[in-house]
């Protein structure tokens, strides 16, 4: 018995410890109500536990890996370029999908408008899905334990839903996406640093250093109201009273989910509003925080050039959704998840 009992203890804690690490994916999420973002690490979201994810050619008909959150098509990007990995097993509408490859292209140079050279160093891999089993139009994920490198998915279906890109939803998705690995990738994080030594925030991957962009957000603006944010996520309805009390606070609703959806939905606003706020609340101020990042106002230079987007008057020669205004602007992430996927 006592044998029993010494086996069952460590097995608790890795448990314990895979269940709290499971979810290192942010997805923007389509319909939270109907989609539940899978946290097992499986599938698109693997590759977090420890090392690299598998980059191997698996792509011949005899030995295909059957996915199980959608994955249709995986990349490697180097550059501007991207090259199969390997092909899913699929079949139906999602081998149609990975057939298309002119839409794998198309998708893929319109995150290159957004997401410049230099910050494409720190993707690795490139995946095309379905997001219909997870409820998702897109997600990344850490594929190097040191943060270096990340995965960035794409569901191709809501890329085409209605048409591409309809609304600018799509280029929206990227740039949030994008958020997360800009504000969580190692050069913002030290991953070798546990939640117990980090004198910083800690929002999950690893501890923020001091100058970061994430730990400077929650340092001035979550910190004072921590407990209640603490509290809050015992539930949504808990979540809606924190949201109601302190909306002044946040670009979106969405953006109260957790510090990393606010810096990610804080940098998506910062980019798509044209004129800079006055700062005359929270959430105007948390978007000054990046006005006061020359890299950023450079980042964001450079989506708003590469996607025409016009600095002052109505017209535009590309569509983004007005500031706060995305799909999802009026709903929760699952506070529990750092970065978990960007529901539709």
């Amino acid at each position: 018995m006592k044998k029993i009992k010494r086996l069952i203890i460590p097995l608790f804690i890795v448990l314990s410890i895979l269940v709290v690490s499971s979810c290192s994916k942010d997805e923007i999420v389509l319909s939270p109500t109907d989609a539940v973002a899978d946290s097992s690490g499986s599938g698109s979201g693997s590759g977090t536990s420890g090392g690299d994810s598998n980059s191997g050619d698996s792509s011949g008909t005899g030995n295909q890996e059957q996915g199980n959150e959608g994955e249709i098509t995986l990349y490697k990007v180097a550059g501007d370029n991207i090259s199969k990995i390997k092909d899913y097993k699929v079949s139906g509408q999602d081998l149609e999908f990975q057939k298309d490859l002119a839409k794998h292209n198309e998708i893929w140079e319109l995150v290159k408008k957004v997401v410049p050279l230099k910050h494409r160093e720190k993707m690795g891999e490139f995946l095309i899905y379905n997001g219909t089993s997870t409820g998702s139009a897109g997600f990344v994920v850490e594929i190097k334990q040191d943060l270096s490198s990340w995965k960035m998915g794409i569901a191709i279906n809501f890329a085409y839903e209605g048409s591409f890109n309809a609304g600018g939803e799509l280029a929206y998705t990227i740039i949030h996406e994008f958020g997360h690995i800009l504000t969580l990738n190692n050069s913002q994080l030290n991953a070798s640093v546990s939640q117990g030594d980090c004198e910083n925030y800690f929002p999950g991957e690893g501890c923020a250093e001091e100058s970061s962009y994430i730990n400077e957000l929650h340092n001035k603006y979550w910190k004072d109201i921590w407990s209640e944010y603490e509290e809050a996520k015992k539930d949504q309805s808990a979540q809606q009273k924190f949201y109601d009390k302190y909306k002044e606070r946040y670009v979106t609703q969405y953006a109260s989910t957790n510090p990393g959806e606010d810096i990610a939905e804080v940098f998506a606003t910062f980019v798509t509003k044209k004129e800079k706020p006055s700062g005359n609340t929270i959430a105007e101020k948390k978007i000054l925080l990046m006005y006061n990042r020359s890299e950023l106002v450079e980042f964001r230079d450079h989506i708003r050039k590469n996607l025409q987007l016009r600095g002052r008057g109505n017209a535009t020669s590309f569509e983004l959704p007005e500031p706060g205004k995305w799909k999802q602007a009026n709903t929760f992430g699952n506070p529990l998840k750092t970065k978990c996927r960007h529901t539709h």
